[in-house]
């Protein structure tokens, strides 16, 4: 089916998994899993048992598969088309055969955030415009590269397109975590590839949780702490919320309470996937509470819980509400999930490809567990936490 979809000229995806701790037994497997496609774009995901040197490994899965782009890095789990491996060796490879689509690999080093100045001279160095409706594919190293900066001025530079992607993960300090580039294997920066032309692309970012009490308007803060809401102090709100909540709920405000900020106020009514899902702690000696992400006076937020019930409710909800929307199902996707996600998150393994697989079915995945995840919430794209980000192809309708 693939060959005459390939020979029609039509899009082809193929993912595979080995478990293989023997390095040329799990090229081996890979190469027979996919083969019959010749691959415009590879992504290879690989444990770090494989390691610490990864270079003839890639050599051997260039030689394997052969593709024209690859790019990849190594991850704390990896993540097969009906699979998550935790704690084991694994190695993962999607393919993509991408008629009519321009797919251009990319690097970003630290040097290059701070020395480029402005949206053209970013459009210079990833070279694509941002009139050819570029989405791209991201892997930066979380050590080496401030990839929050990187992350936002993309979004300036390409207005309006999908950025998605994982941290690189399983390193314990700078200098353990390798990305892949074609024949290169890095320590630093990030990797990339950008695709534009024949393509639809479509993004889900599942936060994994709910909303718990009222919206509110912040009234008074500064930089990241939170000190009133609609004009009452955020302490005395919090307790509300917590006194006015079952005791199931309280329970899980114990556990940990996060802070939901509407990220589109122009929409009046906000539901799951309006809000960015952030941290929240004390400010010792303070009546505030500190929030991971900047906060100004006037945001409306939310209080909200996280549980695996929810996550599982809500990645499912926001996956078959994107699916039902889309010309034609999908026919290829990669995964970003939380190295907090799995059977840690959900007490069973496989939790999210076995969503995806139950919701966009045939569909061929591939990906590992981050060190943070990369997706758009409104017009936006940010680094998340315990979340999982998907992005599906689809040939355009």
């Amino acid at each position: 089916m693939s060959t005459q979809d390939s020979q029609r000229g039509l899009m082809v995806f193929k993912a595979a998994l080995s478990t293989e701790a023997d390095i040329q037994a799990a090229v081996s497997e890979i190469r027979a899993a996919i083969a019959g496609i010749e691959p415009d774009l590879a992504l290879l995901f690989v444990s770090h048992h494989h390691g610490p040197e990864f270079d003839g490994l890639l050599a051997d899965v260039r030689e394997a598969i052969n593709p024209r782009n690859l790019i990849g890095c190594t991850g704390d789990g990896i993540i097969g088309p009906d699979r998550e491996v935790e704690r084991s060796p694994a190695l993962a490879i999607w393919t993509a055969k991408l008629p009519g689509v321009r797919a251009l690999p990319f690097l970003v080093d630290q040097n290059d955030v701070m020395r480029l100045d402005g949206s053209e001279e970013w459009r210079e160095h990833l070279g694509v415009n941002a009139s050819d409706g570029v989405g791209f594919i991201v892997l930066p190293e979380p050590f080496s590269i401030d990839a929050e900066r990187c992350i936002g001025e993309m979004d300036r530079a390409y207005e309006g397109s999908k950025i998605v992607g994982g941290m690189a993960s399983g390193g314990r300090r700078p200098g353990e975590n390798r990305l892949f580039l074609n024949d290169q294997v890095l320590r630093q920066g990030m990797v990339g590839v950008s695709l534009a032309g024949a393509i639809s692309i479509e993004t889900v970012v599942s936060q994994g949780c709910r909303p718990i009490g009222e919206p509110f308007v912040v009234t008074k803060a500064k930089e990241n702490i939170i000190y009133e809401l609609r004009g009452r102090p955020v302490l005395e709100v919090v307790r509300g919320v917590y006194t006015e909540a079952s005791p199931p709920d309280q329970a899980l405000m114990q556990q940990g309470l996060h802070l939901g900020q509407v990220i589109d106020e122009r929409l009046g009514r906000f539901g799951p996937g309006d809000f960015l899902i952030r941290n929240l702690g004390r400010v010792p000696g303070e009546e505030g509470l500190a929030v991971a992400a900047l906060i100004r006076p006037g945001q409306t937020i939310r209080f909200h819980v996280r549980d695996s019930r929810t996550a599982d409710e809500e990645m499912r909800g926001l996956l078959a509400g994107r699916v039902g929307e889309m010309a034609k199902p999908p026919r290829g996707g990669l995964l970003f999930s939380c190295n907090g996600r799995g059977t840690g998150m959900f007490g069973v393994p496989h939790h999210d490809i076995g969503v995806v697989n139950s919701v966009a079915k045939d569909c061929q995945v591939a990906g590992f567990f981050a060190a943070g995840e990369i997706g758009p919430i409104g017009n936006r794209t940010f680094i998340h936490g315990l979340t999982s980000s998907l992005i599906l192809f689809q040939e355009p309708g």
